[in-house]
């Protein structure tokens, strides 16, 4: 019989080696890269997210504070936005965790990226002038060996890894630009949902209540803040919403997570 932790932890994999976790147990950031280790690669690059204490930044616009005789401490700054005791998550699994295998074949047919341009010449040609680097090839592949997701799933309280995105690549260019890739796809097409819960009586939801439910890192007025009257009362999406326009060339509201194509050209809507 598998473990009650096991039966947690929802995981598709590739045939390459690629991993999509979404867990109700806690990740382990240092395991999973780990994991990602080999001794053909050159690079492994991680991103951890933590839930943080506050929603919108430290303070709001400073035109919006009164005039103080004294600049406010840093205690004062968060008391000044929203302190947030936890978040929760959810997902539709099934879908969820076909989009990121999705995410994983997309990623592995990028092209490789541009070169870093070097403000200063390397070491190593300093006497001959500024070092150039050839441009990449139209036909170049990106060389990418393990990729892996984890998204946290239930409570997540502050100072707790919400996600982690690693690469491994023989080269770190490339590790750094499908990780960070790999992150902004998640957060825009999982189906991947969170609601924020304040401290006694902080935000619109008041003492005990939930207050912006929505996408990560957007407050009540940005993309993803579509909750309904008071800022509460229902889960929204962890991803902006697009338009899509018809055959009639008429624009329709929708979300980009709310399809999935999957390898093979099948697809499915949430």
């Amino acid at each position: 019989m598998a473990s009650a932790a096991a039966a947690e932890v929802h995981r598709i994999e590739s045939p390459r080696g690629d991993v999509g976790v979404l867990s109700y147990a806690p990740l382990d950031p240092a395991r999973i890269e780990e994991s990602l280790r080999s001794e053909s690669d050159g690079a492994v690059v991680s991103f951890v997210g933590y839930t943080r204490d506050n929603f919108q930044g430290a303070a709001p616009c400073p035109l919006a504070l009164p005039r103080l005789a004294a600049p406010l401490t840093a205690p004062a700054l968060v008391r000044a936005g929203r302190r947030v005791t936890h978040l929760t998550y959810e997902a539709y699994v099934p879908l969820a965790l076909k989009t990121l295998g999705a995410l994983f074949a997309e990623a592995r047919a990028l092209p490789p990226p541009e070169p870093f341009s070097h403000a200063a010449p390397h070491a190593c040609c300093a006497r001959s002038g500024p070092h150039s680097h050839p441009a990449t090839a139209p036909d170049a592949r990106i060389e990418l060996s393990k990729l892996h997701v984890s998204h946290l799933l239930g409570p997540s309280p502050p100072k707790t890894p919400s996600i982690v995105v690693s690469v491994s690549s023989p080269h770190r260019r490339e590790a750094f630009f499908v990780a960070e890739w790999l992150l902004e796809r998640v957060k825009e097409r999982v189906q991947v949902w969170k609601r924020e819960w304040y401290a006694d009586g902080d935000g619109d939801g008041g003492e005990g209540q939930p207050g912006f439910v929505g996408r990560d890192g957007d407050g009540p007025e940005g993309r993803g803040g579509r909750a309904g009257a008071g800022g509460h009362g229902a889960w929204k999406e962890n991803f902006p919403p697009v338009e899509k326009r018809g055959a009639d060339g008429a624009v329709r509201a929708g979300t980009d997570g709310g399809t999935a194509t999957l390898e093979g050209g099948a697809a499915e809507s949430a």
